[in-house]
């Protein structure tokens, strides 16, 4: 029976996401159930940005680039620009933006679909409205997009998060990207996109609709950078 169920759960669910089947297997055999997870990506993006860096890892591999050319928007957009870290997106016109907070690790700023004070992070995000947090990342290993998705996956599996779906691209400039919708246990989708970004990371992180978060993730491109 437990042989059967894995068959179908791996026909259905990313490669990604497979750290998830031990638990699902268990829970079909009797063993008690797993508590429920709800994704919180705010108090993600905190842990990361005030975490200690990880021990260094050895030599990353990069897959080849494929260029990916960005589709045309569905909304009246505006342009976000860090000249700072060297890149820029489009997002929707008229969302709250801000505040642009700075930790040790790297720093955040907050868009929301919503009108909200922009002078402080936002709290739960309203039904039927989006949010979508920047965040910028000191991590070591430094430009190495592979064992940054790695930690992030071994703590997405060890939170009983699971990865629905995965997407990969390359910037304009050849740049490795990729993007996961994943879920917490109570059945809340969030979106995560990853990149490097100089010596640093760059993290799209929100909730809402999703469909629209990937369409702004696609618009993601590096910039001069101005010291």
């Amino acid at each position: 029976m437990t042989s059967m169920l894995l068959a179908r759960i791996k026909r259905r669910i990313p490669a990604l996401a497979l750290g998830g089947i031990a638990g699902v297997a268990l829970v079909a055999c009797g063993a008690p159930a797993e508590p429920v997870v709800a994704i919180d990506t705010q108090a993600t993006v905190a842990a990361v940005l005030t975490a200690a860096p990880p021990a260094a890892t050895s030599e990353p591999t990069a897959a080849p680039p494929v260029a990916t050319a960005v589709p045309e928007l569905s909304f009246e957009a505006a342009t976000y620009r860090n000249p700072s870290a060297g890149f820029e997106f489009d997002y929707p016109a008229g969302w709250a933006v801000g505040p642009d907070e700075q930790y040790s690790r790297g720093g955040i700023t907050a868009f929301s679909s919503w009108d909200r004070p922009t002078d402080v992070l936002p709290g739960a995000t309203p039904p039927g409205e989006t949010r979508l947090d920047v965040t910028v990342q000191l991590w070591d290993p430094k430009g190495d997009l592979k064992a940054f998705l790695d930690q992030r996956q071994s703590a997405w599996d060890g939170s009983g998060i699971r990865v629905i779906s995965e997407e990969r691209w390359n910037l304009a400039d050849g740049r490795q990207a990729a993007a996961f919708v994943v879920e917490g246990s109570d059945g809340t989708p969030a979106y995560f996109f990853l990149t490097t970004i100089g010596d640093r990371y760059l993290v799209l992180s929100g909730e809402g609709d999703l469909a629209l978060l990937a369409e702004i993730a696609h618009t993601v491109r590096p910039t001069p950078l101005e010291y």
